[in-house]
């Protein structure tokens, strides 16, 4: 039995400085950015306009005044949903709803003022733009309605990615699909290998370090469960300076902060051997039905700590399978068991063709020669013991035979009389560990042996995270991810014959 322990812990405090001139750049993994420019209505830039971007989950907002060249520039902005008002004097106040903020994109939303006093609002509700301009990345955002609403067998959000072009399941040989437990999320982009994927959680590397590494989902190191991903993108070409860790694709994810309302769910999902069919090979065994157990169950919730300041949103999810590990192994007939490892005849049964030795005695194949009988033919080219000729110098042995040995030249159809070893030959400690395999299920030699053994694996996994709004300059979140993982494998064999370490 193997036991396999994983634990995997992100910690990550970031401060998002939002106050920004239009020329200055940052590092964003986990945010976005948006820009825009401030027109009049005969299509002059308007300098010095007032634009705030507010996200209506949480109120929190932050301000700034349009360029000389009436450009504004928010970056490090949450995924979220976000209103945009811009005021100038002489002009209506301008207002886009519903702007939806992703990973990893640069927003364009330009703002044309109409003449009028700033009591008077013109608000528009901003469609999803056709065309990234600010970006040469190359990539597919899936949000948080897609996470929740398409089929997830495994509940492993990152299987989706296999929705965006250029990616493919793993290859054959590699870990794929259904296991009967949560792993389905190994895929490769663009042909290349599947470990060069680099996975990012909240803007930090989320990756297992370790070439064909592994967690019970994926190459990921920490998957939270999709109730408590706001969305993730992946990037399959042409990325940002900031990236640089694999020849692959990159998956950007981020964890669902809290707002200003309470929001959460419970779920539990089961899958049982009640609704199952036996397997095929159980079948063509006369095995019965295994035990198959699946439970994944877990709950989600956040909501404010101070309203309009600090926010909470937590996670937990936990894993409990029983599945069936079929296993074909090699054992003891039972011609050998009954008669304590002395009667090997199966060997011969088992077994056809025949080989001639030095003496041009010929003997079925499975035949056991007896180490002790070892020896030379003399010069002469006579055996002495057999009687028979052979070349002068060539090593023989003699069968394990309860017959003469005598002028015998062929042992074929004598199975009888073969591989019947002496009690005395055998070690008797040799014979108490081959005492030690089950008995055969089924007939013959080899893969004569059929059991179904329960695997076993546990997992437990919570994120949580602390969103802070100082003031709209300042806005601190931290996050605290941690996943256990432990199985327990079961041998080839059962009881002590313990076929893999």
């Amino acid at each position: 039995m193997r036991q396999i322990h994983s634990m995997r812990t992100i910690l990550a405090s970031l401060f998002l400085i939002t106050t920004l001139c239009a020329t200055t750049v940052f590092a964003q993994l986990d945010t976005g950015r948006i820009t825009g420019t401030v027109f009049d209505p005969s299509g002059a830039i308007v300098p010095g306009a007032t634009v705030t971007l507010t996200n209506t989950g949480t109120n929190a907002a932050q301000s700034m005044k349009s360029t000389s060249t009436g450009t504004y520039s928010f970056s490090g902005v949450r995924p979220g949903t976000y209103s945009l008002r811009a005021e100038a004097p002489g002009f209506q106040t301008f207002i886009a709803d519903g702007l939806q903020i992703h990973v990893q994109q640069a927003f364009t939303e330009d703002v044309h003022l109409a003449t009028g006093t700033i009591s008077q609002q013109v608000t528009v509700t901003a469609a999803t733009p056709l065309l990234q301009s600010e970006s040469a990345a190359i990539g597919q955002t899936i949000d948080t309605q897609a996470v929740n609403d398409l089929p997830l067998q495994t509940r492993n959000w990152a299987s989706l990615a296999q929705l965006s072009a250029g990616v493919t399941t793993a290859p054959v040989g590699q870990p794929s699909g259904d296991s009967g437990s949560s792993v389905s999320a190994f895929f490769s982009v663009n042909g290349v290998n599947l470990w060069q994927n680099d996975f990012r959680l909240n803007g930090i590397n989320d990756n297992i370090e370790m070439y064909g590494g592994s967690s019970v989902n994926s190459n990921a190191a920490i998957t939270p469960p999709p109730d408590a991903i706001q969305e993730f993108k992946l990037q399959t070409g042409d990325f940002n300076a900031e990236f640089g860790h694999s020849t692959g694709a990159v998956v950007n994810a981020a964890i669902k902060s809290g707002t200003n309302q309470l929001h959460g769910n419970v779920w539990e999902y089961l899958r049982n051997d009640a609704f199952n069919a036996n397997p095929w090979f159980n079948n063509h065994n006369g095995t019965a039905r295994p035990e198959y157990r699946q439970n994944l169950f877990g709950f989600t919730l956040g909501g404010p700590i101070i309203k309009d300041k600090t926010f909470f949103f937590g996670d937990y999810q936990g894993g409990r399978y029983v599945l069936p590990s079929p296993a074909t192994s090699t054992v003891p007939t039972q011609s050998m068991i009954n008669s304590g490892f002395t009667n090997l005849q199966d060997l011969i049964t088992g077994n056809s063709g025949t080989a001639t030795d030095a003496l041009g005695r010929t003997f079925p194949h499975g035949t056991i020669f007896d180490p002790a009988s070892t020896r030379q033919i003399p010069a002469g080219g006579v055996d002495p013991i057999t009687g028979l000729s052979g070349a002068p110098g060539a090593y023989i042995r003699d069968p394990f035979y309860t017959g003469s040995l005598a002028g015998k030249t062929s042992f074929v159809g004598d199975t009888a009389q073969l591989n019947i070893i002496p009690s005395g030959r055998l070690d008797q400690n040799a014979v108490k560990l081959l005492g030690v395999y089950p008995a055969p299920t089924q007939p013959g030699l080899q893969n004569n042996f059929f059991w179904t053994p329960k695997k076993t694996i546990s997992t437990n996994s919570y994120d949580i995270r602390i969103d802070q709004v100082f003031n709209e300059k300042n806005i601190l979140f931290g996050v605290f991810d941690r996943s256990l993982n432990t199985q327990d494998v079961p041998s080839g064999l059962p009881g002590l014959a313990v076929a893999e370490s």
